[in-house]
């Protein structure tokens, strides 16, 4: 399985041009011939948390996203994995969409270890795929032992789109060997199956916004492959199953 996890440079809160940039980017992902690609946590839209922000930028699951992002699997004839702010009559969710290489949307994964004014999802999906059994986990869910409890044991593959961020200096390429790097890892190794964690790099100027990057993780929490701490570098690597 050739995965590619595209850590998306972002504008906060403009959806339509890091969809664009998007786009640019899968022509140059295109060449690799990819089974899966992976885009972080709300993806399109950076990671907004205020009712205002819900109100401009939520969609329906699904909605006019899922069905774009669903043209481009088509194309492209790849799964496709990323993260939007989704709207539900109980409220606004951190959820992630899987479409497959058909465009179809087979899973959808709503964070669990979430704050207000998000809902928190319940439950913690798994699908089976010709790629093998999939499932997601969102950002801080990995550190979330309930959630991991709810993952299925016979997974091949969990999916982590996040937008991590470092409080006062972000990216801190020291903080992230020192600190976060290995605590990736380890708990991947707690998880017991291969992790694939993309990261938001949100080009705002801000010296907290998410700081980019990828990482492949092994189910015994040996790095496989990783892209450069505060980078949009492509990570693309074949998994053998």
């Amino acid at each position: 399985m050739r995965v590619c996890l595209v850590p998306l440079r972002i504008e906060v809160g403009n959806p339509a041009e890091n969809f664009h940039r998007f786009e640019q980017r899968l022509a140059e992902v295109g060449r690799h011939r990819p089974d899966l690609i992976c885009l972080p946590e709300c993806a399109f839209t950076g990671y907004l948390c205020t009712e205002q922000d819900f109100q401009e930028f939520a969609e329906p699951i699904p909605g006019p996203t899922t069905h774009a992002v669903s043209l481009l699997a088509k194309i492209h004839r790849s799964y496709i994995c990323f993260g939007m702010l989704e709207r539900a009559s109980e409220g606004v969710y951190s959820s992630a969409a899987l479409m497959d290489k058909e465009g179809e949307l087979i899973l959808v994964h709503r964070k669990i270890h979430e704050q207000p004014p998000f809902v928190k999802g319940t439950e913690v999906k798994a699908v089976d795929t010709e790629l093998g059994r999939l499932s997601v986990l969102l950002c801080g869910d990995l550190f979330d032992d309930e959630a991991k409890a709810m993952l299925d044991d016979r997974l091949d593959v969990v999916i982590i789109p996040m937008a991590r961020c470092f409080d006062g200096k972000s990216p801190d390429l020291e903080r992230w060997l020192k600190e976060e790097r290995q605590a990736y890892a380890e708990q991947i190794k707690k998880v017991g199956v291969t992790g694939l964690l993309v990261n938001s790099l949100e080009n705002s100027g801000d010296p907290e916004a998410a700081f980019g990057g990828a990482m492949i993780v092994n189910a015994n929490g040996e790095i496989l492959a990783e892209a450069r701490h505060g980078t949009d570098d492509l990570l693309i690597y074949d998994i053998d199953r």
